[in-house]
This record gives C-alpha cells, structure tokens and sequence, in this order.
C-alpha cells in the first residue's frame, strides 16, 4: 500500500484486490470463457463438471499461493446448510468453509434436474454478492480434503440487526428485481436470480444501510425465469 494512501484508499485497494483474486479463481476452474447458466445439466454431466473443476481450483490455487492446510480455527460460531463460520477476533472477521456434504459442495443452486452448484459458480456467486453488494468477502485460501477442495473465504463483521422482509424486497425492488417469492428476487435483463435473501441472511446497520450476507445469487435463463415466475414455490422448496 502507499504510505501516503487514506484508509479510504487502502480499503478499495484491497476490494479491488479480492476481486481480482475470486475472479481469477472462478475463470480457471470454470475452464475458461464467461460465466453461464448449468441449471439444465443432468445429473452425470454435473457431476463430471463439479470433478474437472474441483482438480483445477486446486491446480489454480498451487499456481498463487492459496492452496493451504485447514490449519487452527476458533470454535465453530454456526453451521449452516452450506458452511461452517467461524469468528476471527483479531480481524474482525468472520471465517466460512464450504461443506462437502451438502449441495454437491459447494452450496445451494436450483436445476431443472439437479440441485447444487459447482466450484467456479460458488466462486461466482461471491463475486457478484461484492458487486451487487459492495460486500467484501475474501478468497482466503483452498483447503484438500482427500483430494475435493474446501473454499476458505472470509466476510466482515457487521453490527447491527435483521431488517425486516418489507426493507429487503424494497433493497431489492430499487435494484430494479422482480419479486418472484418470499426472499427471491430476479432481473431478468442481467439472467440473474438472487433467493434465500430473508432477514436471518442480513444485517441492517445502525445507519440503516442493509447488508446481505448469506443470499444465493446464481445465473438463470430467460426460460427458466419465465418457469420460476410460473411456479415461485419452487424456489424456496430446495
């Protein structure tokens, strides 16, 4: 950083640096090219995907600096449907693992056939929540476990209390997304579908500001939009 930089400076520094970072990672484990839906994949076609993209996130993450050993954490402060979070006092910050056992690995998405995401669309996911967000979760680092990589992030503390469902659809609404349900928002002119955005997945701070923290945002088809708009109850029966 430069000596003379505001803290204001070092803090997009070091955004813009995350950013980079997950969106290297989610461009080499996806094998190349932009990111696209996979919510029409079968099962065996996810399956394969998920298993090229777990040998290149740990290729990618031997290549900088990020492959690492699980190392000590503090004791687990939740376990959640997709992660175990820890807190980090020091920084403040809280620590996520994804959990092999559940979602194919690497979180919630909805298929048409399958449910699940894949590594790079993880990736994805947490670059987007920093841009649609101004979040800054970070790509700690990857961790082995019997030769499947666990992705190590990290998201700041933010004190404050869950806002109600009402000031999410309105976050949502002025972001220009369509409710489509309960916590499932979708603008259809980017493919994008963000859900399980309900007041336990957020923080709204003391200035008023909402933070989501925990929203699955996944890349979706026009026709598959049309489907969800059609059927909204599928979306939260996961």
């Amino acid at each position: 950083m430069n000596a003379n930089a505001t803290p204001d400076d070092n803090r997009k520094a070091a955004l813009a640096d995350a950013r980079r970072t997950l969106e290297s990672a989610a461009h080499f484990t996806r094998g190349g090219g932009a990111p696209a839906p996979g919510h029409d994949a079968d099962h065996a076609s996810r399956a394969g995907r998920i298993e090229a993209e777990q040998r290149r996130l740990i290729q990618w993450a031997k290549e900088n600096g990020k492959l690492g050993p699980g190392g000590r954490r503090p004791p687990v402060f939740a376990g959640g449907g997709e992660h175990n979070v820890f807190f980090q006092k020091r920084t403040p910050r809280y620590i996520k693992a994804t959990r092999l056992d559940r979602h194919k690995g690497y979180g919630i998405a909805l298929g048409s056939l399958t449910h699940g995401a894949t590594p790079s669309e993880y990736l994805d996911r947490i670059a987007l929540q920093n841009q649609i967000f101004e979040d800054d979760i970070r790509l700690e680092r990857v961790v082995e476990n019997e030769g499947k990589p666990i992705i190590i992030t990290s998201q700041p503390s933010i004190k404050g209390h869950s806002p109600t469902q009402n000031a999410l659809d309105e976050l949502m609404l002025g972001k220009g997304y369509e409710k489509l349900d309960e916590g499932a928002y979708y603008d259809e002119g980017v493919g994008l579908l963000i859900f399980d955005l309900f007041p336990r997945n957020a923080v709204q701070a003391a200035d008023g500001h909402i933070y989501p923290i925990d929203p699955v945002i996944q890349r979706i088809t026009p026709d598959f939009g049309q489907f969800l708009r059609q059927e909204p109850y599928t979306i939260n029966l996961r």
